[in-house]
């Protein structure tokens, strides 16, 4: 174990919390399970967890701590995050319905697993997150803090790979019945764009602390 196995039970508690707590994630599988469907959404969710250990490889190095101090830096991912973000509702707005029985989805598994990846990894918020809540977790009378954040940053993406699981084949499920319809394919994709613009205000809207 690259960390201390004493704090992994606290550590896995407050995962836990922080992981089934609506937010961006939540909003962004549960949208894609409903619109596109189990498969797409387990892919935007591998995404988000491989963003995920990302964030925990720049908190070890020290990413993390430039985007809290530097209120430049903040703002390039925050409004990079927001302009995204756009761009997905604007295809999403764009988009017509497809035949039903033929596919779920227009879109390929890469596009499915870059827009989860995307859409966390752009979010300065995520970065400031795994800044502050692994180092509490890691010692230097263990070891190497780099290793230990790091673990603790793939055990953490682990969750939220299987919590996110959970939430595409639940949010597919209703789906299926509702992809069915070319005329609910098209709410679905507009209500898709809804969840992709609010996530962008919400990028641009926030503000740095400390």
């Amino acid at each position: 174990m690259p960390f201390d196995i004493s704090v992994l039970p606290v550590f896995l508690a407050v995962s836990f919390v922080l992981l089934i707590t609506p937010g961006p994630d939540v909003a962004f599988i549960v949208a894609t399970g409903v619109t596109e469907g189990r498969r797409p959404a387990l892919w935007a969710s591998t995404g988000i967890a491989l963003a995920m250990f990302a964030h925990a490889v720049f908190a070890a190095v020290g990413v993390a701590a430039i985007v809290a101090t530097s209120p430049l830096a903040f703002d390039i991912i925050r409004y990079g995050g927001a302009a995204y973000l756009v761009f997905l509702a604007y295809k999403s707005f764009r988009a017509r319905p497809f035949e039903t029985g033929t596919q779920t989805t227009s879109r390929s598994p890469f596009e499915n697993f870059r827009r989860g990846f995307f859409t966390n990894l752009l979010n300065p918020k995520a970065i400031l997150f795994s800044g502050v809540f692994l180092p509490q977790f890691a010692s230097p009378s263990f070891g190497s803090i780099f290793q230990q954040i790091v673990g603790l940053g793939a055990v953490l993406a682990f969750l939220g790979l299987l919590f996110q699981a959970g939430l595409s084949i639940a949010s597919g499920s209703l789906g299926q019945w509702l992809l069915s319809s070319p005329r609910r394919q098209l709410v679905l994709e507009r209500l898709m764009g809804v969840v992709f613009l609010g996530l962008a205000v919400r990028l641009i809207v926030m503000e740095r602390k400390g």
